[in-house]
This record gives C-alpha cells, structure tokens and sequence, in this order.
C-alpha cells in the first residue's frame, strides 16, 4: 500500500476535515440517540397498548422496532468511536472488529427496510383517504403483518451480502511506520466485485431510495390535497371518513415530511456515489466519502429518532395513550412502595 486511504494526495478532502466531521457528528447522534432510543420504546408501548389488531398500528409498532434496531446498531459503532477519540487513534475498536468480523453490521440494513415501510404507510393513508370505505377490507392486519416479516427479512438479507465484502484489518502506514485499523475488501468481494457493486450502488444506492421517495412524496401529496377537500369543502366523501382517521393521516403526514426531509439528501449522496466511483472506502476520494457518509447517518439518525416527536405534537390519540402507559405505571408503583411500607 503506497499510502493509507485518508491520506491519499488525491483526497478533495483533507483527513483533519474528514475527522473533525466525524468527531462532531458522533457526540451529535449520541445526543440524538437519547431522545430516539427510549423514544421508539415509548411509541412500541403506545401501539401496542392502542391494539395491534389496527392494520396502521401494527405498521407503525414495526416501523418503530426498526428505527430502533437501527440506532442500536449503529449506537454500538458511534459510541465506541467518542470513547476512540479520547483514548486512541485507532478509528475501529473492538465493537466494531466483532460485528464486522461475525457480520454483524447487515442488521444496519434495516434502515431500508424501514424506509420501505415508511412508503407503505404513506400509501396506506393515500388509499384510505382517497377510497375511505374499502380501504378497510383491501388488506388484513395478519396479511399485512406477513407483508412487514418479508420485507424486513429480505432486504436485511440482501444488505448482509453488501457488509460481507469488509473486514477490519492492519495496514502499515509506508511513511511514519505506524499500525492503523482500516476497512480491507476481502477476497468474496473481489470475486464478485461486479455483483455485489450493483446490489449495492444499483439497488440500495439509488433504486430502493428512489423508488420510495417517489412513492412517499407522490402519495403525500395526494392525500394532503384530497385532506383538504375533505375537512375544508365538506363533500360527500367527507361523511365516510371519521374524525379520528382524519387527525390519524395528518399526524402521518407529518411522519412522510420527516422523512421526505431527511431521506432525500442522503438519497442523492447515494446517487453521487455511483456516479463519481473513484468516491469509496479505500479509493481515491475516500475521505469524501467518509464525510458524505457521516452526513447521511445523521439524517437518517434524525428520521429514525424523531416520530416520536411528531406523534405528540400532532396526535391527539397518542397523547391520549401516552399519558394513560405512564399514570398507569405511577399508580403501579405507588402501590408496589405501599405494599412494601405496610409489610
């Protein structure tokens, strides 16, 4: 190796910028981490008190068990890169070798998944809105509940063959002589370099994101304006939709702009990506990479954090749950210390 990867001359960005990015952006989704980890709990709890025999309850409980195995997984990345930064200069620890070594890191894959689900439910409120008296009867809860394992199985499958092609090794740096931990192809990957660049680049890079952003922003935009006409004009349409359906879909929209917002960037980052090849892990723009990388997590950590956020602002029924999970676990304890001042 004539030189390690973020130091290459041919860098646009140098590795001092590179590493003061990823510096702030880890102690960032750390921070964030405290409001979406215990969030999506609350929001599984929310859901599943509400009943999972609701079709949309069901999609949203899964949608919030994937954000949350998100964050998790890529939590036990960050973290260890904070501790890093104070303790060595190592960029992979110990965590990071473990899941990349048992290939570990697929499960980051349920990102997309999510992303797929979040089409789903945009879709969902779409058909309701716009076919409100059979939209009830297109799918069943079970059916849907299928729908949801499959698609989370396969597309953490197909990404589990993406991570295979890394492993954590040492490289000796040709001019100081120092060891440093970097990201290596291993010799799978070599052997079918072609194959697994297009499930890669092709399908997660700009198919899957793409196909779900036009679903999201087109279903979005259909039901904003027929919500409209229904809650402004009164129409006939408007007697088969109730109030609670209608405050339903517009805290989901909500959820659709969220992630409209920050899912859109990080799409077109991957779009970059396979357009200029030379802006990869260990190739000639590797710290633009890196740093277009740091970027795309933080926007999808605020996607898969924040619905939490969205739900109490702008459901009433939520907030309605919400305070009844927790009054209900304030009587619990109360009269668990009862008991045991008495005993």
């Amino acid at each position: 190796m004539a030189h390690l990867p973020w130091n290459n001359p041919d860098n646009i960005i140098s590795p001092e910028v590179e590493k003061f990015t990823r510096r702030v952006i880890d102690f960032i989704l750390v921070l964030i981490f405290l409001i979406g980890g215990p969030g999506n709990v609350i929001n599984m709890a929310v859901f599943y008190r509400q009943g999972l025999q609701d079709r949309i309850n069901v999609c949203l409980f899964a949608l919030a068990l994937g954000d949350e195995l998100y964050l998790l997984v890529m939590m036990c990345h960050m973290a260890e890169q904070v501790h890093l930064q104070f303790t060595s200069e190592d960029r992979y620890g110990p965590m990071v070798m473990f899941m990349t070594t048992n290939y570990l890191t697929g499960f980051s894959g349920v990102m997309y998944a999510s992303q797929i689900l979040s089409a789903i439910i945009a879709s969902e409120r779409c058909y309701c809105v716009l076919r409100p008296l059979k939209y009830q009867t297109v799918i069943r809860t079970r059916t849907m509940t299928v729908i949801i394992v499959f698609v989370y199985v396969v597309v953490i499958s197909l990404y589990s063959v993406v991570s295979f092609r890394f492993y954590i090794g040492c490289v000796r740096d040709p001019i100081s002589g120092a060891a440093f931990k970097t990201t290596i192809v291993n010799e799978v990957y070599e052997a079918y370099e072609e194959l697994v660049d297009i499930l890669d680049g092709v399908f997660f890079g700009a198919g899957l994101p793409g196909v779900v952003m036009v679903v999201v922003i087109t279903t979005t935009i259909i039901t904003v304006v027929k919500l409209r006409q229904v809650v402004t004009w009164r129409t006939e349409t408007s007697s088969s939709i109730s109030p609670r359906e209608v405050a339903l879909t517009k805290m989901l929209v909500g959820t659709s702009i969220l992630f409209i917002v920050c899912v859109f960037p990080f799409a077109v980052i991957r779009v970059c990506w396979l357009i200029f090849p030379d802006v990869n892990i260990g190739r000639s723009n590797h710290n633009l990479f890196k740093t277009s990388l740091w970027w795309g997590i933080l926007l999808s950590y605020i996607n898969s954090s924040l619905n939490i956020v969205v739900y109490y602002a702008m459901g009433s029924r939520y907030r309605e749950t919400f305070w009844e999970l927790f009054s209900r676990n304030v009587k619990k304890r109360k009269r668990q210390e009862a008991r045991a001042i008495r005993s």
